[in-house]
């Protein structure tokens, strides 16, 4: 049996068909094994016949079965989010048409239970040998975890953000290196007043004393963290503060920082102050009134016997006169006490119109008989075109306190001539009360103590030491101010600006 050449060469061409054939096979069930066995779902395009492959995971992804026909499945642009839909496509067709480079976007499709999915999708193209596109395959996978993950993620930072950034505490973050602050919130800012552009600075800067540095970075090195350490701040305009700071080292993409908190503590410590002032001025008041009630009373003890073994007339006038007297300062002793009591205890009334002509003259009468006036010359001059409105009786105590400290503390009550002059003015602002005399004056080391409690600095005073320190707690009721200005021997002056509470526009 002949064979030509030709059907052996035609035999040759056939067995090699056959094995490339075999081998075609052998890699397409590869590839369906691998793609069945991947954690993505594959696809393919065929762009110049329409025809398209999805593998296994690509189906069970949207939770349909892998043996399900595809001709049962929408197609996949049908099954996309609507809020996602345009963009999704319009980025496939420009990576086909060679508009965009690469093609890795992220949608959401429909799962078979109604829910969407997030999905990461990926592409290549299949060129011709005239470089047209022919097929265009890739990727999907699944990223609705990585997704939440995120939205957790995104979430917990913006809590973080509000809370930083709305805290009622300074809050700031240091680089522990250099000491440089790297974040600071608003309520800091606040505290520090300290502007927006100025936001840079060392945590080290705002301490008002070296000493609380050293102390504040030495606890902090030894511990690592620190609570409610007080120290004094200069803000940004130069005023002060007290403040508490706590501090905890952390580490943050392998770079050490502080953490810290602080708090405007002024107030705090303002009450404190106030508290220890007032236990001080309790201890003060409970040894001093003690005193001031026993001293009238034993005179008065010692009086009542020596009256009881005399039968004098002359003389028995004279113990009654110095029991009378014993008795009138006790009993004014007395009356400033309940002055204090019900000054302390008394809410704030609303404001009254003042008529400081009417005020003065009446304060004037109340003590014109009461000591003895020769010799002296009461001269008042009282300017009061605008209306003043306050409190009538801390006005009163003021008026009364100061007149009537003019008139006793004269110096030489029989011979010199003594003047007390009284100049008050009012504006839309305040009233200007100026009351001067040319009395005993005051001794420059005692000058700043005529408003203590129970302080007496004239020799010569009867009082309780009571009616000054009165005075300066009215004065701080009405958020006024109070000036002295004197000299010993030459006389005083007091200055006090009250702030006028009458509002012409409440009257219109």
């Amino acid at each position: 049996m002949n064979i030509s050449k030709e059907n052996i060469s035609l035999e040759k061409e056939n067995l090699q068909l056959r094995n490339e054939l075999e081998a075609v096979k052998k890699k397409l069930a590869q590839y369906q094994y691998a793609a069945a066995g991947a954690n993505e779902g594959l696809w393919d395009r065929n762009l110049i016949t329409g025809e398209v492959f999805i593998s296994p995971p690509w189906i069970t992804m949207l939770g349909y079965q892998s043996e399900e026909n595809l001709e049962k499945f929408e197609l996949w642009e049908n099954l996309m989010h609507p809020d996602d839909k345009s963009k999704s496509i319009k980025a496939l067709n420009d990576f086909i048409e060679g508009n965009r480079e690469e093609y890795n976007i992220q949608f959401r499709l429909k799962h078979k239970a109604g829910h969407y999915i997030w999905v990461q999708s990926t592409a290549k193209l299949t060129l011709d040998q005239e470089d047209k596109p022919v097929r265009v395959s890739g990727s999907h996978r699944d990223i609705t975890d990585k997704k939440r993950s995120e939205e957790i993620i995104k979430s917990s930072e913006e809590k973080y953000k509000h809370f930083f950034q709305n805290s009622l505490i300074g809050i700031m973050r240091v680089r522990k290196s250099d000491l440089e602050v790297v974040e600071i919130n608003q309520k800091g800012l606040n505290i520090l007043a300290l502007p927006e552009k100025k936001r840079h600075m060392k945590m080290t800067d705002p301490f008002k004393d070296q000493v609380d540095i050293t102390r504040f970075l030495g606890q902090l090195t030894d511990k690592e963290s620190i609570e409610e350490f007080e120290a004094k701040f200069e803000r940004w305009d130069e005023s002060e503060t007290w403040v508490s700071i706590s501090a905890l080292e952390i580490e943050s993409d392998d770079i050490a920082y502080y953490d810290i908190i602080f708090r405007d503590i002024s107030e705090f410590k303002e009450n404190l102050d106030e508290l220890q002032r007032l236990n001080f001025e309790l201890d003060n008041f409970v040894y001093h009134a003690s005193h001031d009630i026993r001293s009238p009373l034993r005179s008065l003890m010692g009086l009542i016997d020596i009256l009881k073994t005399e039968s004098r007339p002359g003389e028995i006038r004279k113990i009654i006169d110095m029991i009378t007297g014993s008795i009138n300062r006790l009993d004014k002793f007395v009356v400033d006490l309940l002055a204090m009591s019900r000054d302390n205890r008394m809410q704030e009334p609303d404001a009254v119109p003042i008529n400081f002509m009417v005020e003065v003259n009446n304060s004037i009468t109340n003590f014109h008989h009461v000591y003895t006036t020769k010799n002296l010359e009461i001269r008042t001059k009282i300017i009061q075109w605008y209306p003043f409105h306050s409190d009538l009786t801390k006005i009163r105590i003021i008026l009364n306190n100061l007149i009537s400290n003019s008139i006793k503390y004269r110096k030489n009550l029989d011979t010199d001539f003594s003047f007390i002059n009284i100049y008050i003015e009012t504006s839309e602002k305040e009233a200007e009360i100026t009351i001067e005399d040319n009395g005993e004056g005051i001794p420059k080391d005692k000058l700043q103590k005529i408003f203590d409690m129970f302080y007496r600095a004239s020799e010569n005073s009867e009082g309780s030491g009571l009616g000054m320190y009165i005075v300066k707690n009215v004065i701080k009721k009405l958020n006024a101010k109070i000036d002295v200005q004197s000299k010993e021997g030459e006389g005083t002056k007091f200055i006090i600006n009250v702030p006028n509470s009458y509002k012409i526009e409440d009257y219109k």
